[in-house]
């Protein structure tokens, strides 16, 4: 069927795949930074396409990727970056959406190509991996201060922070690193050896754990955050190619995106172990992943099909199939009451 989509500046039809009428909660809403479009695709799961947010009139050269939504759920961040990592740029930058309206609220400066971001569990600090520059950066979300600047592995990707405050564990993709940074005290605490080429990490709900994906080495890393050491290495494949990673809101589950398979992998947390591959009717080149509120539906960006899959975890199997933009990168889900 067609819909009309409502962008900032123009109305653009698209065509809306096999909508479902049941299953997601009202309030589910979807975010997707489109890496060649400029552009975030805001989605109802249950109805399609709302409209897109243009993040540049300059798409191919400028890209959003990363995205994190503040803990009350009213702000998605968008890290932004242009092709020419050797300089900064004025594009270079992270922008605040206000969640109900779709609209640009605000641009803090991030000091050179942001990749992926975070938000503390408190809403006060952005942190973010400066990929060109092999730092990770703090921001007052208040000030728009810069809280320091700290040395990680070369070329940092994934950040994320413990649900305690304390840590931020920043991947570096050629050191086959993760850095580990004090969030209260400021100050570097280590780096560790993780597998090879480390795309996105994720703490899970109880903080006791972290997970970080290894893209060339086709593995999950589980690491103790008490000791900031890896204890366990899940295997998924050397095919699998893993980006981007979620853990379930009851811990029970860690979700992977499997680019080079186009998969989503499903992880038993308890027994560390691959409890289910999906493959079927999966997009394309998944590269980011995102979990429902209630972990009834599981969200993938597939960066060559320009498309959503939406998957059943009661069935563990892809239920619709959604239009977003151009190389469809990150996904976050938050909720419009």
């Amino acid at each position: 069927m067609r819909c009309a989509n409502v962008l900032i500046s123009m109305a653009l039809c698209l065509t809306v795949v096999g909508r479902a009428d049941v299953g997601f909660a009202e309030s589910d809403r979807l975010f997707v930074s489109n890496e060649y479009g400029a552009n975030i695709s805001v989605i109802d799961p249950k109805t399609g396409p709302i409209k897109d947010i243009q993040i540049s009139g300059r798409p191919g050269d400028v890209r959003p990727r990363g995205m994190a939504i503040s803990p009350d759920g009213k702000t998605v961040y968008v890290a932004v970056s242009d092709f020419l990592p050797d300089a900064e740029n004025i594009e270079d930058a992270i922008v605040a959406i206000d969640v109900q309206s779709g609209e640009i609220t605000r641009k803090y400066r991030a000091g050179g190509n942001p990749e992926r971001i975070a938000i503390s569990p408190d809403g006060t600090q952005i942190w973010a991996a400066l990929e060109a520059v092999a730092l990770a950066v703090g921001i007052d979300t208040e000030t728009g201060q810069e809280l320091g600047r700290f040395a990680t592995g070369v070329e940092p990707e994934g950040i994320d922070i413990s649900p305690d405050g304390n840590f931020v564990y920043v991947t570096g993709e050629t050191s086959h690193t993760v850095s580990v940074i004090d969030a209260k005290s400021l100050s570097l605490v280590t780096h560790m050896l993780v597998g090879n080429r480390p795309r996105d990490v994720a703490f899970a709900p109880d903080g006791k754990f972290a997970y970080a994906s290894a893209e060339i080495g086709g593995t999950v890393s589980v690491i103790d955050v008490s000791q900031h050491r890896v204890i366990n290495t899940i295997s998924l494949g050397l095919d699998s190619r893993p980006v981007e990673l979620v853990v379930s809101g009851d811990g029970a589950s860690i979700y992977v995106a499997g680019g080079g398979t186009s998969a989503i992998y499903v992880i038993d947390a308890s027994t560390q172990k691959v409890a289910h591959v999906i493959k079927e009717r999966m997009g394309r080149r998944p590269w980011g992943v995102g979990v429902s509120k209630d972990g009834g539906r599981v969200y993938s960006a597939n960066g060559l099909s320009d498309s959503v899959s939406v998957i059943d975890t009661g069935c563990m199997c892809v239920t619709d199939q959604i239009k977003a933009g151009r190389g469809a990168h990150s996904i976050e889900v938050s909720h419009v009451e």
